[in-house]
């Protein structure tokens, strides 16, 4: 069984969001025996959240360099923040309930999926340029990466796909021959080695 572990990066997190739970964390850190030597101290991590603060409400209605200072501050603040968590997680060994009254979020377990399902709507149109489409589906849940695939029509047996991998749900197609007809597929990329493709549709290309 993997141990619990901590969020220790914050970089996804507002700044108003950054200021109230990096109080929250040193509120919860002082005084607690799970972490009685904590590095850096809370001495350290508090004097940056306040001088944090402060720049957060000077950059409100403040110029360029206000705001150039406020993002210096928490980017001091964050580095503070995550080894502090690093910390906590190297003493708490795992123990959800000492990582808990830290303050710091737990960290989501990944639930295992299985097979993804059959992606649905499929649609396939001319890019700006000749030559070009854009193919896209609807975004699968448990997606990591898509995998689209494409040949000239007709498809035969004989017919050899092109594999083009994408991040995303709408792919873009360049280099094709405009005034060909192609065929097209696509199916999500998750932890199951499974692939369900859509059904194939075809389109000329302009």
């Amino acid at each position: 069984m993997s141990k619990s572990k901590i969020i220790t990066g914050f970089s996804k997190k507002s700044d108003s969001e950054l200021d109230l739970k990096s109080q929250q964390i040193t509120t919860q850190m002082t005084g607690n025996a799970y972490f009685a030597t904590p590095i850096p101290t809370l001495v350290e991590v508090n004097t940056a959240e306040s001088e944090f603060a402060t720049s957060l409400i000077n950059s409100a209605n403040g110029n360029t360099n206000d705001t150039a200072t406020k993002n210096k501050k928490r980017k001091v603040l964050e580095s503070l923040l995550h080894r502090l968590g690093l910390y906590v997680e190297l003493t708490a060994d795992g123990d959800e309930d000492k990582l808990f009254s830290s303050g710091y979020d737990l960290q989501k377990e990944k639930e295992t999926v299985g097979i993804l399902p059959k992606p649905e709507n499929l649609k396939v149109n001319n890019g700006v340029n000749p030559g070009s489409v854009k193919v896209s589906i609807n975004s699968i849940a448990g997606a990591d990466s898509y995998l689209c695939q494409f040949t000239e029509a007709p498809v035969t047996e004989t017919s050899t796909w092109v594999v083009l991998p994408s991040t995303k749900a709408t792919i873009n197609i360049d280099g094709l021959t405009s005034g060909k007809k192609y065929a097209f597929k696509i199916a999500g990329v998750g932890a199951d080695p499974t692939l369900v493709f859509t059904d194939v549709i075809t389109s000329f290309v302009l």
